[in-house]
């Protein structure tokens, strides 16, 4: 309930930048996506933490809700004597010798103010909240259609959230590490035979096509390209079953990425592939719920869950 200095946010949110990139408070590189992009809710392509400064306006502001319905307090009553007066609060403005605290409430009130009508919170059905105050200054942002597969409780979150960073473009791939001078040759580590893109890594790329080409056989259906990702419907079986191993590929294409660049040394798409199946079967397994269909039973039979 108190105003915080801008420089104590600034502060609070590195922290948060930090811990998320590294596990740490101190992180010295350039953080894989934007802290916007990484503030806006999940279902707009974020992982919905909250921008500490919105926030702190939001919980003032449920200070302002108290001065425009005059609630019943000490220090209410005390701003309408001194302060207020006989004005209106919609277009107060507080004198140059207000104190420091009773201004920055006032700028908030200036900031929430549209979204009261005739001294009354409007801009939600049950009157002011925080969360509710937090949602409305937060600029809407389009809704993603792949949100739901990589957020989805049965995924893995190591593996959502390597697949999270795919989908922002986000990863140091080498033809990114080229372009900024940190690679001698932007080649694929996998195929070493075109340049290495998000694209061609996760879609066109002969060995993790091999490895896509396995678990779709497995499956018995075709896996969606990375960027194909859409909302489908989530509450059947199969869906979530895609989902899980959707995003163990992406990950496991990754680690194998990762281990040919830093190790010189790749494992055989027919392990990679193996590997996958064995995790997805024990997420699956853990995630699939006693009281299922005969159908989804006979899906889960056909992977190789008893």
């Amino acid at each position: 309930m108190f105003i915080i200095p801008k420089s104590v946010i600034k502060r609070i949110e590195a922290i948060c930048r930090n811990y998320l990139w590294d596990g740490s408070s101190e992180y010295h590189r350039v953080p894989l996506v934007a802290w916007d992009k990484v503030t806006l809710p999940k279902p707009e392509g974020g992982l919905g933490i909250k921008k500490a400064e919105l926030w702190n306006v939001a919980t003032i502001g449920k200070l302002v809700n108290w001065v425009y319905s005059k609630a019943d307090r000490l220090w209410i009553r005390w701003i309408n004597q001194v302060y207020i007066k006989q004005q209106q609060l919609h277009n107060y403005k507080p004198p140059a010798t207000a104190p420091w605290s009773w201004k920055n409430v006032c700028k908030v009130k200036e900031l929430l103010k549209d979204g009261y009508v005739d001294d009354t919170w409007t801009a939600q059905v049950h009157g002011y909240s925080i969360r509710g105050g937090y949602d409305w200054l937060v600029m809407p942002h389009p809704k993603q259609d792949w949100t739901k597969q990589v957020w989805n409780n049965w995924n893995t979150p190591k593996h959502s959230m390597i697949t999270w960073i795919t989908l922002h473009g986000a990863l140091n791939i080498k033809d990114k590490l080229f372009r900024i001078g940190c690679s001698n040759d932007n080649h694929c580590c996998c195929c070493d035979s075109m340049p290495e893109t998000h694209e061609h890594l996760f879609i066109y790329c002969p060995y993790s096509s091999r490895i896509r080409g396995k678990l779709e056989l497995w499956l018995g259906r075709p896996i969606p390209d990375v960027n194909d990702m859409v909302a489908g419907n989530a509450g059947s079986i199969m869906w979530k079953i895609m989902a899980v191993v959707m995003n163990a590929y992406c990950y496991n294409v990754w680690l194998q990425r990762n281990n040919t660049r830093i190790n010189n040394f790749i494992t055989r798409p027919e392990i990679v592939a193996k590997r996958i199946k064995e995790e997805a079967r024990k997420r699956i397994k853990f995630k699939a719920g006693p009281n299922m269909d005969q159908v989804s039973l006979a899906m889960l039979r056909n992977i190789g869950l008893q």
